[in-house]
């Protein structure tokens, strides 16, 4: 059987199976010759999570490469590896008798997208392809140029998506985004529930200066006091600052490592968020929530106990103070042990951080801002014979591989630890609270309540991590850096996450309206110089109000008319 004829005769069985949108020409008997062994196995290869195909398909796509460089393989059994053929490809290839053929790659971010763009625009998008942000997928809706995947999902979706997917809750479902008028238009990629953000401290400076940990405001005002008056770093001078702050002061939730968005949130201020408020979407930074939080700024930088530089410091500034020990105090996400201002000071010195669930609001919790639950979209071309290979590819990135020991599922890990060559269509998709999952399954093995074969491949590699940093402290040495960032993160701070759960803001709209395009810019400008000037004394808090006013009439009102509009469709 040739190629052509294979082709003609998969699109027709896959037609009549509920994973199949397209239809057939009735002029022609492309079934012919065919025995029923044959059209079965096609049929079941169709509508099985991981059928594979009686002949090898063919599929088109674009490639997402992460930002490293091929040099990352040399020196590896992978150095040969292409992005046509590499780890995941092979696997793919073995398991589902598919093979990609890419009519364009590039490095994620606007590389990518830009390609994606150019494919859009002269008609020629790929069977299937990655999307990296919602008004693309817009586009395509709109422009009839991809199809439906409502059946696909419902029939061949393997019930760790679908529970994945249910995680995030009725409000924050990743399905929500991608459904146009009751039909599923595009696999959507989740992004993990970053969690709440913590107060870092200098564990080894409390015990040295026989002070609880904090969880108030006024604890934490207190601690700072301590770090600033009472000589923690022990050699003889006063030149310890309380607590850095990021000069963007807050924003990104919670990926901006050292923004202070805690201490807003505390006050139920929610800065730089959509959130509803009487029944309408408003801008949480022009609420009248922020002014109580940045009076008390103010009065802290006034009294020095936030860095008097935090405005003009970069990123790299902040991360040499921590690094060599003038500040013991930040505000970062539960990955900050990954942050060089802490792996620094571990491998140079004797410092022990601890994360904190500080400031709390007035129930004892930290108040929380939840992120948005998906990060692209996976979509296939409109016509095309097979758009269960989508689904199929989500499935065994989502789930199969994950629980394969097999050597082909090794290779893959392996892969996974260079990073350098992507799964096609760069969609994986897990449960909101997957961190927190795959952490309490490594706890239940180091307690020996559970086996280590019972864990991911993934969850094996973060216990052997944290095996080997216990093994290298345990014989009074240092561990490798990299093993006491994932120790510290996965199994310290991610503790603490499970054990003191935040409230968490779901933000009532994530995306941007026309006008944000050309007025947005010129109003984050406008709100971040209002909120700098009031925290460093140059204007008083009455400033707020006239701030309020200008941004409603620059047009803020505007697009929060948009933002509204858009959430009643």
């Amino acid at each position: 059987m040739n190629k052509k004829t294979t082709k003609v005769l998969a699109f027709l069985l896959a037609a009549l199976t509920a994973s199949s949108l397209t239809a057939c020409s009735q002029d022609q008997d492309p079934m012919a010759g065919l025995s029923d062994e044959e059209k079965a196995a096609w049929e079941a290869a169709a509508n099985d999570p991981y059928g594979k195909y009686p002949e090898l398909v063919t599929y088109t796509t674009g490639y997402n490469l992460t930002a490293q460089g091929s040099d990352v393989l040399a020196g590896t059994p992978y150095a040969e590896d292409t992005t046509e053929n590499n780890a995941y490809t092979r696997y793919l290839k073995e398991l589902l008798n598919i093979q990609n053929q890419n009519e364009f790659e590039a490095s994620t971010g606007p590389d990518y997208d830009q390609k994606v763009s150019m494919a859009i625009a002269s008609n020629t998008i790929p069977d299937m392809m990655y999307i990296s942000d919602y008004a693309t997928l817009v586009e395509l809706v709109e422009s009839d140029l991809i199809e439906d995947l409502t059946d696909v999902y419902n029939n061949i979706a393997c019930e760790t998506v679908k529970a994945a997917y249910e995680s995030y809750g009725e409000d924050n479902n990743p399905l929500n985004t991608v459904t146009f008028d009751g039909k599923i238009m595009a696999i959507p990629k989740t992004q993990l529930s970053d969690g709440q953000d913590f107060l870092w401290v200098r564990k080894d400076w409390l015990d040295k200066l026989g002070l609880d940990e904090p969880s108030t405001i006024e604890d934490l005002e207190e601690l700072m006091k301590a770090f600033i008056e009472q000589d923690p770093d022990g050699n003889g001078q006063a030149d310890t600052i309380g607590m850095v702050v990021l000069s963007d002061v807050y924003g990104e939730y919670p990926n901006n490592t050292f923004a202070i968005d805690n201490i807003f949130t505390a006050f139920d201020a929610y800065p730089n968020v959509w959130i509803e408020k009487d029944g309408q979407a408003v801008y949480g930074s022009v609420q009248e929530e922020m002014k109580e939080p940045l009076q008390l700024l103010n009065r802290w930088y006034t009294e020095g106990l936030i860095d008097k530089e935090f405005a003009t410091r970069t990123n790299d500034d902040i991360v040499g103070l921590i690094s060599t020990g003038k500040c013991g105090i930040y505000i970062g996400p539960w990955w900050s042990p990954f942050n060089q201002a802490q792996t620094s000071t571990y491998t140079s010195g004797d410092a022990e951080w601890v994360n904190l669930s500080c400031p709390v609001g007035s129930d004892g919790k930290i108040n929380a801002i939840s992120t948005k639950s998906y990060g692209g979209f996976v979509v296939v071309r409109k016509g095309y014979e097979h758009p269960e290979i989508a689904m199929k590819i989500v499935n065994v990135n989502s789930e199969y591989s994950k629980q394969d020991k097999s050597d082909a599922g090794k290779e893959v890990k392996e892969n996974q630890t260079l990073a350098y060559f992507n799964w096609p269509l760069y969609c994986e998709v897990q449960p909101g609270n997957n961190a927190e999952i795959m952490t309490s399954h490594v706890l239940a093995v180091m307690d020996g309540t559970a086996e280590f074969d019972s864990l991911t491949t993934e969850e094996q590699s973060y216990y052997e991590s944290a095996q080997r940093y216990l093994e290298a402290e345990a014989a009074g040495q240092k561990a490798d850096a990299a093993d006491y960032s994932q120790y510290v993160s996965r199994i310290v701070s991610m503790q603490r996450m499970i054990d003191e759960p935040a409230n968490f803001l779901v933000p009532s709209f994530f995306e941007t309206t026309e006008s944000m395009s050309t007025l947005w810019a010129s109003l984050e400008k406008m709100e971040m110089e209002t909120v700098l000037k009031i925290i460093t004394g140059e204007q008083d808090i009455s400033s707020f109000d006239s701030f309020v006013e200008s941004w409603t009439s620059a047009g803020g009102d505007k697009i929060t008319q948009e933002v509204n509009d858009v959430i009643a469709k």
